[in-house]
């Protein structure tokens, strides 16, 4: 506990692995360091610098407010105007709010090919790419399984609705390579009619060749609840339409207790042993 809190400290400490860098990754880098804040938790003051523009030249620690400010280089629009004006404080000062308007969609413009990047992109926009691709977000979980996924989403759809392009899917959203074994099921499926008589054969309920079992070299308490109702839902989704699909994992280890059997001739003393 007191080697993280040296770490975080160590980090309010060190600012200057975010000065000098483009805006844009230099929020990427603070949010990367502090996962509990937000994109709103920076704070961003933009003046007029000689340096390349949205480039950090400062940056400070705000503890009180929980919130980091950074100081990042901007051009003012007086530049365009005649030399008669470019004296004018005020208007300087009144051409600079509108300057740092523009500055976020500008940020957004000169970082747009990052956007498109799925281990890149803010995570405010990994909902459109996943809807671009027909991703169902539901069967994925956190924002690391999201943009795993989405790295390797065309690839995988090349092999969409094989035994492969299902195994690829399953091990990227359960963390653990699942054997696909076709025409076979976990269990003797039987079926009993209403006419079946004691003596009666009991016949195989339906085709092996059209079911598959999917099989986690796991035990069932590997996975939760919730991971579990994913993947059943991504095998609904991604299986042929006329076959059978079966989740199974390995079996938990039983252990054997010794089973003593107490009889009339058995005899019990104060501390509860047993003599046979």
């Amino acid at each position: 506990m007191g080697k993280q809190m040296n770490t975080g400290q160590e980090k309010q400490r060190d600012t200057t692995r975010y000065v000098g860098i483009n805006l844009y990754k230099a929020r990427k880098k603070i949010l990367q360091d502090f996962p509990d804040m937000a994109e709103a938790d920076i704070a961003v003051e933009y003046t007029e610098s000689p340096h390349p523009r949205l480039t950090v030249l400062n940056c400070r620690f705000e503890p009180a407010r929980r919130t980091i400010r950074l100081t990042v280089s901007s051009n003012n629009p007086i530049r365009h105007l005649p030399s008669n004006y470019q004296n004018n404080e005020f208007l300087r000062g009144f051409l600079m709010i509108f300057q740092h308007i523009m500055n976020d969609t500008a940020g957004t413009l000169d970082n747009l090919h990052e956007y498109f990047r799925p281990m890149e992109s803010p995570v405010r926009f990994l909902p459109v790419l996943a809807d671009w691709l027909g991703i169902h977000l539901d069967t994925l979980g956190g924002e690391d399984e999201v943009r795993r996924f989405l790295q390797y989403a065309i690839p995988l759809y090349r092999y969409r609705g094989t035994a492969l392009g299902l195994r690829a899917h399953l091990a990227i959203v359960s963390g653990v390579i699942p054997e696909i074994i076709e025409g076979s099921r976990p269990y003797s499926s039987m079926v009993i009619h209403e006419n079946s008589g004691v003596e009666t054969s009991l016949f195989e309920a339906e085709n092996e060749e059209q079911c598959f079992t999917i099989f986690f070299p796991v035990e069932r308490s590997r996975f939760d609840d919730t991971l579990i109702r994913r993947l059943s839902l991504i095998v609904q989704q991604e299986k042929p339409v006329h076959t059978k699909a079966y989740i199974s994992f390995v079996q938990p280890k039983k252990e054997w207790r010794k089973v003593t059997t107490i009889r009339e001739e058995n005899s019990m003393d104060l501390d509860g042993v047993i003599f046979i």
